[in-house]
């Protein structure tokens, strides 16, 4: 039986930056500023930097070597995340509490050589891994990651692709407009890290481009075309609410009222400091939005980091869907049970990650989820949106012709 007999690192760089939103948030910041702004963070120097990723490779004795991306997310150090990825800490992890787990080892399976990956490691380094792991499992079957994953865990080979879900940054409209192009079933996920020029001191400023959104839906995408307007706003609603639900809840209805015809998603509406903290701030907001008949539907991110998290809110009822960040869960045997318990407990699932993810990462994801089949996928990496959904739909359709045959 071929073995494991080396694993290499190479640093490398993800596709768009690590910033502090906490400090952006409380200090608005021009984009052309951030590099050079001094953060409050500890685990940042300026509130934007290059993201750090780092390729690991795994070198089997046959001679193949598969490649994975250990990277971590945009917005580290925050809502119970780890602190920022670096290359030193991906490389050194790698080096002292990897390397001997894994050398020597048979290629046996992705769920037998995933559990050689000790958890207490940066979750950074434990996607990386796992994936030149699933990665060499499927070259040296020569089949995909998506029929490893099918036959691992007994589940049915797909034959079509999985819905996608796009987020444009701070170039909302722009970007829109080509989700829109695109079709695209979910847009524009958006994001607020500058509360008084994106989302207005009463919340006016993203009324106004809720209508903007939806009339160029109409215009542009014809009567056929009806995507979910999904919108992360990083507590900031919350915020400016002063976390007051029913206040809150009046607000979403006033979006609710814009963005119709189509269906309205709010991601991490309010945030609490910790994760019961949020559990019980969202709970009070779904009881205030269905004492008013509102069928806004909430997601949550910030704080569902674990499997564990995404089970504390699943079982609260506090959510109707969880966005499942892919490298905050580490160990890609994580994210698929995560997807698959979701199902269980029917509870909606975006299968996403981080703009800062790499070519790589993002290829990779595309398995996980033509083979756990969330309700959406995000495409990524970076903010350019072309890039994105080109990487993730090709890799979709290159991968199901290739199942097909």
């Amino acid at each position: 039986m071929d073995k494991i007999v080396k694993i290499i690192t190479v640093p490398t760089q993800g596709a768009y930056y690590y910033e502090d939103v906490e400090h952006l948030q409380k200090h608005p910041t021009p984009e052309s500023e951030r590099a050079f702004t001094p953060s409050t963070n500890s685990s940042f120097t300026f509130v934007r930097e290059l993201a750090e990723t780092v390729s690991v490779g795994v070198e089997s004795e046959s001679g193949v070597i598969s490649w994975g991306e250990c990277v971590g997310v945009s917005y580290a150090a925050k809502s119970g995340r780890h602190p920022t990825f670096r290359h030193g800490i991906g490389i050194r992890e790698i080096g002292e509490g990897i390397k001997e787990r894994l050398l020597q080892r048979d290629i046996t399976s992705f769920k037998e050589l995933s559990n050689l990956v000790p958890r207490d490691l940066h979750p950074a380094v434990q996607y990386g891994v796992s994936q030149a792991l699933l990665n060499l499992l499927a070259d040296t079957k020569r089949r995909t990651p998506c029929e490893v994953i099918c036959e691992e865990w007994g589940l049915p080979l797909p034959t079509t692709p999985v819905p996608l879900q796009g987020s444009s940054g701070n170039e909302r409209k722009r970007n829109a407009e080509k989700m829109i192009l695109n079709r695209l079933e979910a847009l524009p996920h958006s994001q607020i890290d500058d509360i008084p020029s994106q989302l207005g001191v009463e919340g006016e400023l993203l009324l106004e481009y809720v209508t903007w959104l939806r009339e160029r839906i109409v215009k542009d995408g014809g009567g056929d075309y009806q995507p979910i307007i999904h919108l992360d706003v990083h507590g900031a609603i919350g915020e400016i609410f002063k976390r007051d639900p029913e206040r809150i809840a009046k607000y979403l209805t006033a979006l609710e009222e814009r963005a119709r015809p189509f269906r309205l998603r709010l991601e991490s509406v309010v945030l609490g400091a910790r994760r019961d903290e949020t559990v019980s701030l969202l709970l009070a907001l779904k009881r205030a939005l269905a004492k008013i008949g509102s069928s806004v539907a909430l997601v949550v991110d910030e704080w569902a980091n674990t499997l564990d998290d995404i089970r504390v809110f699943a079982l609260a009822k506090a959510c109707d869907m969880v966005h499942i960040k892919m490298p905050d869960m580490g160990n890609l045997a994580t994210t698929i049970d995560a997807v698959l318990e979701c199902k269980d407990l029917a509870l909606l699932t975006l299968l996403g990650g981080s703009c800062v993810e790499t070519d790589l990462s993002s290829r990779l994801s595309t398995h996980v989820a033509l083979a756990t089949r969330p309700d959406l996928f995000l495409a990524k990496p970076g903010m350019g949106i072309d890039e994105a959904i080109m990487i993730c739909r090709n890799e979709m359709r290159r991968t199901l012709a290739r199942i097909s045959r």
